[in-house]
């Protein structure tokens, strides 16, 4: 055969199979950042929800279409300047095209890489922040395009507050309400509009008070509160299992016996339940996911979707800290903490293989498929679907405490559970 067609078909053959061959595809690189130690101390529960989660994704999940996630877990030690710089550095080692979603958890964070996410980078940022200057009417897509929030704000949690006293107040006169949070950025976060709406719907604000993180006495509030005659107090700011909470809710229910107790997200849990014992029974508190966590644990209700796959995963991956007692080292203390790292993977999942399909896995094709999500959360709102034109998952639930103090050998200790007293409210409905 001539040595010029022998050379012409190889050319050729060598085409055709660089054609049936499949292109290397780039990688997808995710970096997501909680606070597992620091002063909220140790809650390692968010990384194994997170690691167990992503494990999953990359193996039965079926990654990205088959496509696995190449994804990179800090610890940012509740620690603003931490998640700023941890972000940083991943923005300088990995290239834009296969580092397409970033994922965060506080304020203090979102606030100081602003300019970096939005305008920069303008990179897809999930955040467990429920900033109401960041993601209500001030803030929101127009402002900051590229931050999206997992919840809804805190001025929609304690306006939906406000709206079921209006609902359920059953005394004369107009509902007598009283403030008490934190003096933070968090405890003030939402304050302006929800007192606003007080007014708007015909609630008497009595009291506003601050009541600090060191506290370790709640008589003077109290007083005021009693002075004051309210007859709800709105309790904002905290975490559950803070010292403080205890002191106020213990002090609260000897000062002011007749006071309906209440609060947002993070003090409507478990960890208030083995911290604030019987005094948390009656209180009533919304949350954006469902916290469904039971004292003794085998007590809790698996209805929810959500929440029985997320008990199942960690029945599964890890057996011992599931079983371990909330004192234990190593135990999971409130499985909100390990559903919330394992819903982010969910999430990871989900909004890139939307991009994916779309045959567009960049940052912006991404961001589009965020946008444009409509989405059940594997069923983790009733069957309610939200959708994220605000730029958050506006799904609210209000829950009612049940708590008894029974004897196990020598000791008095609490059992009970925060049980759902309404359906899944979305505020994006709601004509405020």
């Amino acid at each position: 055969m001539n040595r010029k067609l022998l050379v012409g078909l190889s050319l050729i053959l060598s085409i055709a199979f660089l054609a049936l061959t499949p292109v290397s595809a780039k990688d997808i690189k995710v970096l997501s950042q909680f606070p597992m130690s620091g002063p909220v101390g140790a809650l390692p529960e968010f990384g194994w929800g997170y690691i167990d989660g992503m494990n999953w994704v990359n193996g039965e999940g079926g990654g990205v279409n088959g496509k696995k996630i190449t994804w990179f877990l800090e610890d940012f030690r509740y620690d603003p300047t931490v998640e700023v710089a941890n972000f940083n550095k991943y923005c300088a080692e990995l290239s834009r095209d296969e580092f397409i979603l970033a994922t965060g958890y506080i304020t203090g964070g979102l606030k100081p890489l602003a300019d970096k996410v939005n305008k920069e980078e303008k990179i897809p940022w999930l955040d467990g922040s429920y900033s109401t200057e960041i993601f209500g009417a001030e803030g929101g897509p127009s402002k900051y395009p590229y931050y999206y929030s997992l919840g809804a704000t805190y001025g929609d949690q304690l306006k939906i507050l406000m709206k079921w006293i209006k609902d359920n107040h059953k005394a004369k006169g107009k509902p007598k309400v009283g403030m008490v949070y934190s003096p933070t950025a968090w405890g003030k976060d939402g304050l302006p509009e929800s007192l606003a709406y007080a007014r708007k719907i015909g609630l008497e604000v009595v009291a506003q008070i601050e009541y600090p993180y060191s506290a370790t006495d709640a008589t003077n509030e109290c007083m005021q509160l009693r002075k004051a005659k309210a007859q709800y107090v709105i309790y904002h700011g905290y975490s559950g299992a803070s010292g403080c909470t205890a002191i106020f809710f213990k002090t609260a229910k000897k000062v002011i016996k007749n006071v309906q107790l209440m609060g947002t997200h993070y003090t409507t849990n478990r960890m208030s339940i083995l911290v604030c014992q019987e005094a948390y029974d009656g209180y009533i508190g919304v949350a954006t996911r469902p916290f469904l966590d039971a004292v003794p644990r085998a007590k809790t209700s698996m209805e929810n979707p959500i929440v029985k796959l997320a008990h199942e995963f960690a029945r599964k991956y890890r057996p011992e800290e599931y079983k371990r007692g909330v004192k234990d080292k190593d135990s999971i203390k409130d499985m909100f903490l390990y559903l919330e790292g394992l819903t982010y993977a969910f999430m990871i999942q989900k909004v890139l293989t939307d991009a994916d399909n779309s045959g567009n896995l960049s940052r912006e094709g991404v961001k589009k498929a965020l946008d444009n999500l409509v989405w059940d959360y594997k069923g983790m709102f009733g069957g309610k679907k939200f959708s994220y034109k605000s730029h958050t998952i506006p799904m609210m639930q209000i829950f009612k405490a049940d708590v008894k103090m029974v004897k196990m050998g020598e000791t008095m200790v609490p059992t009970g559970a925060v049980n759902p007293i309404t359906d899944w409210i979305n505020s994006d409905e709601i004509k405020w």
